[in-house]
């Protein structure tokens, strides 16, 4: 058994590691054409038929009888007491449910998406919108809950006029989806009458949607010259030998050099990504965010120690990953045609981590074969997304109970053993594991000190960015979400990083630096403009726009043609609220006010629930000097979301500078009362009161803030303020010094 698991070690690292590291840059923009996968099957069969039984293949299909799976034989599902019915008529398949309006109407089943462990179904509509039905079939056997529908939010009460109803924008697969179920996709939003004119070449994710358009493949394959290294195509995903060394000691194969294949990460990573899209223009090989702007590992989506927590796609999980450190891909574990893994069970681990040392109850703790004994189960733990579909994590980590309880995270060990507390896990994790534990602190440690604005703060930052030990996620994340450790010494860390050739790391160091002074952000920020990557430099033509007037003449050439760039991709989010919202704030911001004016009422009309634009154009009328607009776009909001915390701040505000305290006062409240963690609602509140007199209340609202809500730099800043206007030396030294000790200045 030991000598077949040796050979088997063996012959897994020549299988898995061939295609760790890429040997060809992405060629420049050709005018390739895409000719459709059917071209692909006569000479790559073995591929074409893994292709054929994978998810790939199945993202996307006409509703025919060969795709659809839900039970369409007049069944129904009953969903918050309203019956739902599914039925077939005239070849087709149909839907009888409610409308935008609450309306039963019928609906005729255009497209099947998906096809396991759930598919759902899509409607399309005369003005070309697809939208997302939230009635799902659950593929599963019977004998595992399968074989019945569910609504995608289960008890969720979804009804019409909510955002998340499936005719409403959320649920529009034009915008929210098509890019990754289909093969070139463009989305033509046609903003003079909101509907879509959407083109795509293949109902699924075919060969050219990772390989990229492959009419010059075909015309290399007739010509058999062999001279071109990339057969045709515009870039190569292949990659070459790398001589891995298994350290008998750690039982772990390392490779000679590392040599990370991003082309290959960024190409899997167009999809799977937690991403926002920029761009139709994407050409394969190029850099992930010339088209899209991938999330940081932020607390909405993830714990604190960069666990999943809603659904990451996969690409944030594997950069925090050793094994991405390492050059390992996708493709070293997953077949590139099949999705499968590529060998069954632990026997995927062992092409890196030897049997003999790692599959033994020694190590495990478990029984041989149990589910405790699963390498996946212990280092990759599920998390169930979409009612029914399990994800592994793929930040492939050590579980660590014992820092459970410290941050609140979850760990693998309670995911199984559900009746038993975390100090139980934790009492024999580090019996069996604590003298093996690294010694420095993990980047969830430090991060959750950061997130608490806890002592150390500060130098918890500096650690994560000066650090090589860190993954560069994590540093965006850092860069992104913590701008208030800007000591002296961490903005030199991120102008460091602002020189990376790492393209996110470059966009969140502009994200943490732009809220500095504008002599200090201009002589870094112009630079930026010329970046090769698309959403730097439009990031660093936004981080500008408040001090437009400050851009020199010879600058303001440059920055002028990357705003236009950024209005470009702005109007073309036309069918999004955020369209108009952006275009709306950069116009304003670099003094196009009427511009300003007429897409915030466009965006208004079109999207009148969206409460941010009534907020942003009441704020362009006080700019434009015109308070009464200002009050009435208030007011307007308000009767769209009396429950808005931000309209009531405004609205305060707005009754301050037309000398009305008494309802300035109650609008505050109500902002605060809605939003009480919020720091910006408390600091001006506590200032009105100050102002009024009253600096004993305007006192306790900070201190109370800080016991409910922690620390935070403006509450330390206005107590220290307030108490040197009360001349009470020893609260200002001592707000001072915990202002140092947790953020460094």
């Amino acid at each position: 058994m030991k000598i077949f698991s040796v050979i088997f070690f063996v012959l897994l690292i020549g299988v898995l590691f061939y295609c760790c590291v890429e040997t060809t840059k992405p060629e420049e923009v050709s005018p390739k054409t895409y000719v459709g996968s059917a071209k692909c099957q006569s000479c790559h069969a073995k591929e074409f038929t893994n292709y054929t039984g994978s998810d790939h293949f199945h993202a996307m299909d006409s509703a025919l009888p060969r795709s659809v799976k839900g039970n369409f034989n007049n069944s129904y599902f009953i969903y918050f007491g309203d019956t739902s019915f599914f039925y077939q008529k005239e070849g087709g398949y149909f839907v009888r449910t409610k409308d935008s309006l609450g309306h039963k109407r019928e609906f005729k089943v255009d497209f099947t998406f998906g096809w396991k462990p759930l598919q759902q179904y899509l409607v399309k509509f005369d003005d070309g919108r697809i939208q997302t039905l939230p009635f799902c079939w659950d593929t599963r056997p019977k004998e595992k809950g399968g074989q019945r529908w569910f609504h995608i939010y289960g008890k969720d009460k979804i009804l019409p006029g909510d955002e998340l109803f499936w005719m409403d924008i959320n649920q529009n697969w034009n915008n929210m989806c098509a890019d990754c179920h289909t093969t070139n996709y463009v989305k033509k939003y046609e903003i003079g009458n909101h509907s879509f004119k959407s083109t795509w070449g293949e109902s699924d994710v075919s060969c050219e949607s990772c390989h990229g358009p492959a009419s010059g493949h075909l015309g290399w394959a007739e010509q058999k010259t062999g001279k071109d290294s990339l057969k045709g195509f515009s870039v190569s995903l292949r990659s070459s030998n790398v001589q891995w060394k298994f350290n008998p000691g750690k039982g772990i194969a390392y490779p000679d050099k590392i040599v990370s294949n991003n082309t290959q990460i960024e190409t899997c990573a167009r999809c799977h990504a937690r991403a926002s899209r920029l761009s139709d223009d994407y050409y394969h090989g190029q850099s992930f965010l010339q088209t899209h702007i991938p999330s940081t590992i932020n607390a909405t989506n993830y714990y604190i120690d960069g666990q999943i927590k809603e659904e990451d796609y996969e690409y944030g999980s594997f950069l925090q990953s050793k094994m991405y450190a390492q050059g390992v891909t996708c493709v070293n574990c997953h077949d590139a045609h099949s999705m499968q893994l590529k060998a069954p069970g632990n026997a995927t681990c062992f092409s890196c981590h030897a049997p003999e040392k790692f599959n033994v109850e020694g190590h495990t703790h478990h029984a041989e074969n149990s589910v405790g004994a699963s390498c996946a189960n212990c280092h990759m733990p599920v998390s169930t997304y979409m009612g029914v579909d399990d994800r592994r994590d793929h930040s492939i980590r050590i579980p660590r109970p014992d820092l459970s309880e410290q941050t609140g995270t979850p760990n693998a060990c309670n995911k199984c053993h559900t009746n038993e507390p975390v100090s139980w896990t934790k009492k024999y994790f580090l019996q069996w594991y604590g003298d093996k534990l690294p010694k420095n602190q993990t980047y969830g440690e430090l991060m959750y000190l950061m997130s608490k604005n806890a002592e150390g703060g500060e130098k918890a930052w500096h650690e994560l960015i000066s650090s090589e030990t860190y993954p560069a996620i994590i540093k965006a994340t850092v860069l992104d979400q913590y701008r208030q450790y800007l000591s002296p010494r961490n903005i030199d860390e991120v102008k460091n990083k602002l020189q990376s050739d790492n393209p996110d790391l470059r966009l969140n160091a502009i994200h943490a630096i732009s809220g500095l002074p504008p002599e200090e952000v201009m002589p870094l920020l112009l630079p930026m403009l010329n970046d090769k990557v698309l959403s730097v430099r439009t990031e660093a033509m936004n981080a500008m726009s408040s001090f437009y007037n400050l851009v020199d003449q010879n600058s303001r050439t440059r920055f002028n043609q990357v705003l236009e760039e950024y209005l470009t991709i702005q109007r073309k989010m036309g069918d999004r609220p955020e369209g108009y919202l952006n275009q709306g704030i950069v116009l304003a911001a670099t003094g196009r006010m009427v511009e300003s004016e007429q897409i915030y009422l466009l965006g208004i009309q079109r999207f009148p629930k969206f409460t941010a634009l009534y907020a942003n154009l009441a704020d362009l009328y006080r700019e434009m000097g015109n308070d009464a607009k200002s009050k009435e776009y208030l007011d307007s909001g308000l009767s769209v979301d009396p429950r808005n915390g931000t309209l009531y701040y405004s609205l305060g505000l707005w009754y301050f500078r037309n000398h009305d305290e008494k309802n300035g006062f109650t609008a505050l409240q109500k902002s605060l009362k809605l939003n009480p963690a919020d720091p910006s609602f408390t600091y001006t509140y506590a200032i009105a009161q100050h102002s009024k007199g009253e600096s004993g209340q305007a006192v306790k609202t900070l201190e109370t803030y800080l016991e409910k809500n922690g620390n935070d730099p403006q509450i330390l800043n206005a107590l220290i303020s307030l108490y040197q206007d009360l001349n009470q030396r020893e609260k200002v030294n001592y707000y001072l010094q915990k202002r140092k000790s947790i953020f460094g200045y």
